[in-house]
């Protein structure tokens, strides 16, 4: 940032600043180990883990002058050299701040840049085109919320014409403060999407709050945005020109397919007013990369940059999705691939992704350096090296050009192992050679490798089918299901039968991450089999039998119990052990499963109350029937029986922390204020039982499966298909493509001939009975389907076709819970977090 004297700010003299003299400050930091220059302010913002008044002496000793703190704050030790502001809100005064200097500014325009999807991506291409003709400065990353949004505007300095500026909203009201904040003269929205459903419940709110970005905009101003009637209904609310991306358009360029979008490499054109032609090619198949061109080639044209220069700019310039993927190799290395970094803060993010999925594993870190220049790189690269420090890094291999950080590594920690390549094919040979057994490797550097080249390097082909995961899907999901829920309601994640056919120890590892304390098994081995791979949350096991109670102990399983047997030989054990074991007595209100009878529930309560080593932890039942409206007469009277049932137990002096009956479909469904904690099993991957369950939240699928083609067949009219000839070609030349996934995969025979699948977003009825290892298709009506053509079995794919999971499996008189936990464990699973 350029020198700024915060003496202009309304606040400085209320908090504590002198106005005789200049109050001069070069830098403004939110975390104490990026202190660059004596001249910064140090803001001590509260998080969701720290609490940045802790680290004020840290600041001041590192060099901070002034530091940001709130009323009533005192330190335990004098704090020489700084100058405390004190204010009511630290965030507040950090954002009048920025909005002070961007003011300062008036030189740049600023562009905003909001919407639900892409725009990182957006802001990284339009900085492109705009750099070929201005002096450009952009966001950092995904600098947008409530406090990246001021970070980003102390990078504008006066020698900038143009600043590219994010913004984004998780609860209402953010978005009017930002415009407040950036007080842009353009803005550019990309299309909104079901981002924000937890927080405002509805794309029309969503809508709403996102066009408060548009609030500071004046006549004068432009605003490009997605041509959709959820925008609208507030058109008129706002002053400014108002442009349609989405749209085609005489005085702007126009960015349209020239061939199917399912394609693996699909070409497009750019039509520029002045009839200039670009002809280029996706080589990605994400369903609004189109929609990103489209809106950076008429942001660009809008600021007058010529279409030749925006022509460089696309020929020159890879779009890359800001999402992280997760693959665990055939030889058990796990690949953490990390979007590019161009800031420290972007590394502590994927470092803590590394750190909570190699809690027992080496912990391999590939880096290839910084994007961007910047002014402050050997201060940058001295805090990534602190951090590499802080998160143990057995190996750091580095990549071209990063080797200037390699002296600073090995000053800063002599245990971590030193390898440097030149290309990260290299790096990854290297590792394909000395590969070492329970290793997670995390690749984070200047640019993003695709998953296509990553599986292709390391083991020599691309992933034929995959069972893709969206992990930023499930936390929107888990959230959504916590503001349905009663305040304080405890979620219990199940993660039995393979956490639902993904990956129970990357799942249970990554909940972690989302505040779920406890989680949920079938069997005591599940349990155990996550705690030998260091799962760290309490493990509930639905039952177990007498002959597992020594591993009960051992492993501190919490354990469901209903048998008065079971019960005195766990209370002996444990008490021989002195070891105490939590245990939820299990009542059968209707399951016919497990569970004790409920007139048979007090004695046993008791029983467990009375053993000083057992704990009576809670109380269970399980509804059979919740997700059917026809059987809600049954399901209450389960709840009936229920409730009575610990009310008893409850008059007889004995406390249950935590009742628990609900399931996802009850938990939907139902108002169960009476019981503190759920057990979430399907609604977290956003899957359903039933139409009825489907209805009552906006979840979103979080589980897809894909194949490819991998052969096709050219068959005439009367021959036949696959094993036992049950289908006979109609027509007098078909098609038949072969996918490499059949019933060992999870796809039963039961499917055969009574479904279809997606190609190019198009059906192809399922032909033939499903073998072993393959299946066929029919894409006669598909003629540019071809060998190596991505095929969507159910979920959605990257061009945005969608197939539901719930109707594919009613197409082979299943249900979806058999569907996905049956996919067979040849399928890789790919872990990716991607916000939608």
């Amino acid at each position: 940032m350029e020198s700024f004297d915060l003496r202009s700010c309304p606040f400085f003299q209320q908090a504590g600043g002198d106005l005789s003299s200049p109050a001069i400050i070069e830098h403004v930091s939110i975390d104490s180990r990026r202190v660059f220059s004596p001249h910064t302010l140090f803001v001590a913002l509260k998080g969701q883990t720290h609490d940045g008044h802790a680290f004020i002496a840290e600041a001041a000793k590192a060099g901070a002058r002034y530091a940001l703190v709130r009323q009533g704050w005192r330190s335990s030790d004098p704090i020489p050299n700084m100058t405390l502001l004190r204010v009511d809100n630290p965030l507040k005064a950090f954002q009048s701040i920025a909005k002070a200097y961007r003011q300062q500014r008036k030189h740049c325009k600023v562009v905003a840049i909001g919407g639900s999807h892409g725009k990182t991506m957006l802001k990284d291409l339009l900085e492109t085109m705009l750099a070929k003709q201005y002096r450009v400065v952009a966001s950092p990353e995904s600098f947008n919320s409530q406090i990246g949004v001021p970070l980003s505007l102390f990078k504008i300095k006066d020698t900038h014409e143009i600043a590219l500026i994010e913004a984004a909203f998780s609860q209402p009201g953010e978005m009017e403060i930002l415009s407040n904040i950036i007080n842009p003269e353009h803005v550019i929205l990309t299309a909104i999407g079901a981002k924000h459903l937890h927080t405002l419940g509805s794309l029309e709110l969503t809508a709403q709050e996102t066009m408060k970005l548009l609030s500071s905009l004046k006549e004068s101003s432009w605003a490009l945005i997605p041509s959709t009637p959820l925008l609208k209904p507030y058109l008129t609310d706002y002053k400014a020109q108002f442009l349609y991306w989405s749209q085609a358009d005489s005085t702007l360029p126009y960015a349209a397919p020239c061939a199917d979008l399912s394609q693996m490499a699909v070409p497009y054109a750019v039509h520029f007013p002045d009839q200039h032609l670009f002809k280029g090619e996706m080589t990605k198949g994400f369903s609004y990369f189109l929609d990103l061109i489209n809106i950076a080639c008429k942001s660009a044209w809008l600021f007058q940059v010529s279409s030749q220069a925006i022509s460089e700019a696309l020929h020159s310039h890879q779009l890359e999705p800001m999402r992280t993927e997760i693959w665990k190799s055939p030889t058990g290395t796990v690949f953490i691939n990390e979007p590019y970094s161009s800031d420290p803060q972007s590394i502590d993010q994927a470092l803590a992704r590394l750190h909570y999925l190699a809690s027992n594993e080496k912990k391999t870190l590939i880096f290839g350096g910084l994007k961007g220049i910047s002014e402050q790189r050997e201060h940058e690269y001295r805090r990534i090296g602190l951090a590499i420090t802080h998160h143990l890094i057995h190996h750091l291999i580095l990549i071209g050009s990063s080797l200037e950080f390699q002296p600073l590594v090995q000053k800063l920690n002599p245990s971590t192992t030193l390898s440097f390549y030149p290309t990260i094919t290299q790096a990854l040979h290297h590792l394909r050679k000395a590969e070492e057994p329970n290793q997670v490797v995390l690749i984070k550097g200047s640019q993003k490798i695709s998953l296509d080249f990553l599986t292709e390097t390391y083991h020599d082909s691309i992933c034929t089918n995959q069972s893709v995961i969206n992990l930023a899907t499930i936390e929107f999901n888990l959230k959504l299901i916590q503001q349905r829920l009663p305040p304080h309601t405890r979620l219990m994640v199940m993660v039995k039968a393979l956490a639902y056919g993904t990956e129970d120890i990357q799942i249970a590892k990554f909940l972690k991450a989302c505040q779920i304390d406890i989680l949920g098994v079938s069997y005591v081995d599940e349990g155990i089999a996550l705690k030998r791979a260091g799962v760290k949350q309490a493990i509930f096991a639905l039952s177990a039998t007498p002959y597992e109670i020594t591993k009960i102990l051992k492993w501190g399983i919490e354990i469901g119990a209903s048998d008065q047997t079971f019960i005195q030989a766990l209370a002996k054990e444990a008490s021989a052990q002195k070891k105490e074991i939590k245990v939820h007595l299990h009542i059968d209100t209707g399951m016919g499963r497990f569970g004790c009878r409920p007139e048979k529930a007090l004695i046993l309560a008791q029983m467990i109350h009375a053993s000083p080593f057992l704990k009576l932890e809670g109380a269970m039942t399980h509804f059979a029937c919740a997700e059917d409206p026809k059987q809600d007469a049954f399901t209450c009277q389960q709840i009936k029986r229920f409730d009575e049932t610990l009310a008893d137990i409850e008059a007889h002096g004995i406390p249950i922390p935590w009742k628990h009956a609900a399931n996802s479909s009850a938990a939907l469904r139902f108002n169960l204020p009476q019981y503190n904690m759920v057990r979430i099993g399907l609604a977290t991957y956003g899957l359903f039982p039933s139409a009825a369950v489907h209805d009552s939240l906006n979840l979103k699928l979080a589980l897809s499966l894909l194949s490819r083609i991998v052969g096709i067949n050219l068959c005439k009219q009367g021959e036949t298909i696959s094993y036992g000839r049950n289908y006979t070609v109609e027509k007098p030349l078909q098609r038949i493509g072969v996918l490499p996934i059949g019933y060992f995969d999870g796809l039963h025979r039961h499917y055969s001939g009574k479904g279809w699948v997606l190609v190019h977003g198009q059906k192809a009825p399922m032909v033939g009975n499903i073998c072993m290892d393959f299946m066929m298709i029919d894409i006669t009506d598909i003629p540019t389907a071809q060998v190596g053509d991505t095929v969507l079995i159910f979920g959605e794919d990257e061009h945005g076709h969608y197939l539901s999971p719930e109707e594919f499996a009613n197409q082979g008189n299943s249900i979806v819970h058999e569907l996905v936990t049956c996919i067979g464990p040849r399928i890789p699973r790919i872990f990716i977090y991607e916000e939608s």
